[in-house]
């Protein structure tokens, strides 16, 4: 899923190293899962016919009306089309025209999403709690927090949210029975619920007169880098193991992006160079270069480079307090650590352009 810029511009010291400690638990985190609608259509999948209610009934679901609204917004095709097509997969095995809801999808990986399935209903606590293991070390341990994962099937997205609602939601077809590769994946989307959890606990002015559209652009791709490249770093898919194929996708694209980690910093350098200096720039197709599938995400890796340099050195409360900061402190908290380790050749040090650059933004910590 893509962070949803919230303009929040919250005020933060400057954070003092941390000694490492991997053993945080927070007892106000609450995290849970919603099954329902993905068994609901597995359970109709299995039959060789469904009548019309109680179709009707399965589209009614929570999570599966969520699918619906994803689904129309992209295609146009509503709750009935969800049925009709539905029900021609249940009573043909296919579906002859578009397929926007990925039936023929589902229906190939029946066997290994009912696998899945089984499993996470039988060790539901102990999925929860795994889970758990991979955020909590990055998370404040007095931050109270709520977050939910729906299970689907069906659709043509990996994740989402939709509006307001904090629920994030996964289709399994995509994920086949790849056990870890699901919860690294749950606990990336959900750490992003925990980062606007912990933003929208700081008090801050809103006094946006005056400031330029580069220089809130510019902020804002920092704000993502912030978002996107914590959250990669937390839920690092790359210590899965090659044991299924979502699975080594993922840890393809981390090796990819770790191969080129000082091409992805150049760019990221320049998006925001031009994007501060340049009023004709567009803050969208900026974003779409760093943050989206079309180039590999190359921002998320910028950032996740950045996160696992702070955690190496300050620890994981270094990280975890950074969810309650203004993000912009990610950047600056980064450039101050490599300056004071001028010896250390590990670090991907940005240039003197950008640094100025981050220097004049940070003068809009508390105004927006």
């Amino acid at each position: 899923m893509k962070w949803k810029l919230v303009f929040l511009l919250l005020f933060i010291a400057y954070l003092p190293a941390y000694s490492q400690d991997n053993s945080i638990k927070n007892r106000y985190l609450n995290i849970s899962i919603d099954i329902e609608s993905a068994e609901a259509i597995i359970e109709l999948l299995s039959k060789p016919k469904a009548d019309t209610i109680q179709l009707r009934k399965v589209a009614g679901l929570y999570g599966n009306q969520l699918l619906i609204k994803k689904v129309k917004g992209y295609s146009g095709a509503g709750e009935d089309v969800f049925i009709q097509t539905l029900k021609e997969i249940i009573e043909t095995g296919t579906v002859k025209g578009n397929d926007e809801y990925n039936w023929k999808l589902v229906k190939s990986r029946l066997p290994e999403i009912k696998k899945l399935l089984a499993h996470i209903i039988s060790n539901k606590e102990n999925f929860i709690s795994e889970v758990k293991s991979i955020i909590e070390p990055y998370t404040p341990a007095d931050l109270n927090a709520t977050a939910k994962a729906c299970f689907l099937a069906g659709g043509g997205s990996l994740g989402f949210t939709i509006g307001d609602d904090p629920t994030f939601n996964v289709a399994l077809q995509k994920i086949g029975n790849d056990l870890n590769g699901l919860q690294y994946l749950v606990a990336h989307e959900l750490y992003h619920t925990l980062q606007d959890v912990g933003q929208k606990t700081r008090s801050y002015k809103k006094e946006s007169d005056g400031i330029t559209y580069t220089s809130k652009a510019s902020y804002y791709l920092l704000y993502n880098l912030w978002a996107e490249g914590i959250a990669t770093y937390v839920a690092d898919m790359s210590k899965l193991k090659k044991n299924a194929a979502f699975s080594e996708e993922q840890i393809a694209h981390y090796q990819k992006n770790r191969e080129r980690r000082y091409q992805n910093f150049q760019l990221f350098e320049a998006l925001v160079y031009r994007q501060f200096n340049d009023t004709s720039a567009d803050y969208q197709s900026s974003y779409d270069i760093a943050f989206s599938t079309a180039f590999d995400e190359t921002g998320y890796f910028v950032g996740y480079e950045m996160a696992r340099q702070i955690a190496k050195h300050q620890g994981n409360q270094a990280i975890a307090s950074l969810l309650i900061g203004d993000p912009i402190r990610f950047t600056i908290d980064y450039i101050s650590l490599y300056k004071s380790q001028p010896e250390d050749k590990s670090f991907i040090r940005f240039s003197k352009s950008f640094e100025d650059i981050v220097s004049k933004l940070k003068e809009l910590e508390n105004k927006l």
